[in-house]
């Protein structure tokens, strides 16, 4: 029997709190969009690593992982969208040149090229510690996602610029996520809907930042946390509440979900 519904969530910003944890509200509405049918999903920008305690705590068993790179239906392998080694060379030969610290994301972990005060102050930034260093990390697994440090903001032009076959996503003033451009949480939505089966059911998105927008756009129905950037809210649906004021609630109900 097909769902009657598949809801996508934001973690930072949306799902999480100020402290990155999940507010009691939020574990109860994701237990009762359950009950009523419904299957609430992760979808972030984050290793599914790093969102362990969301499964832990929620409803939640199933997600779209650095931004549409590693997916994942109840515990099955949906996608892997794995970067050329190639792309990875020129990458690593382009960070070098601009004297950025990197991380590189593999389903198994992620490790930094060096520590410097702009890696440290990213992970800081969702609540988390920075990883180990590896300078050979990229050489040997196979990595799902490329995280660039810096807060300088003309590098994400010179990478596009640089890197056409590339999407770039600056989450916070220390990173940028970057991604293969044919991946998004959008495509990792119709990824899901395709491999399972799920044609014809309504889909949800709730999100507040840049690396939303396609998922919002490619959602049924979309909903921009209040506390989200002026483009996300001024393309969704409906402006829920913000993340700290009980906004999943607040969209849920809107749609009847809960």
């Amino acid at each position: 029997m097909k769902p009657k519904s598949l809801v996508f969530f934001d973690l930072d910003g949306t799902l999480l709190n100020e402290q990155s944890q999940l507010d009691q509200d939020v574990i109860d509405a994701l237990a009762k969009l359950k009950d009523n049918g419904g299957i609430p999903f992760i979808a972030t920008g984050r290793s599914h690593l790093q969102v362990e305690h969301v499964l832990e705590e929620t409803a939640i068993d199933s997600f779209i992982s650095l931004n549409g790179h590693y997916i994942q239906f109840e515990c099955q392998e949906i996608y892997e969208g794995i970067f050329d080694q190639d792309l990875l060379d020129r990458i690593q030969t382009e960070v070098e040149a601009q004297d950025i610290t990197v991380a590189y994301y593999s389903k198994e972990g992620f490790k930094l090229t060096r520590k410097d005060e702009n890696a440290v102050e990213a992970y800081r930034f969702i609540h988390t510690d920075a990883p180990e260093v590896d300078e050979s990390y990229y050489e040997e697994k196979d990595i799902l996602m490329v995280l660039l440090f810096t807060q300088n903001t003309s590098v994400d032009d010179v990478f596009l610029e640089k890197f056409p076959e590339l999407s770039l996503y600056r989450n916070s003033p220390y990173s940028i996520d970057t991604i293969l451009k044919e991946n998004s949480k959008a495509m990792g939505i119709q990824k899901i809907v395709e491999k399972m089966g799920f044609e014809g059911v309504p889909t949800y998105a709730f999100g507040d930042g840049p690396n939303d927008i396609e998922m919002l756009k490619a959602a049924d129905f979309s909903v921009a946390m209040e506390n989200g950037t002026k483009e996300v809210k001024a393309l969704a649906d409906y402006v829920a509440k913000s993340n700290t004021n009980g906004g999943i609630v607040d969209g849920l109900k809107h749609f009847n979900l809960i």
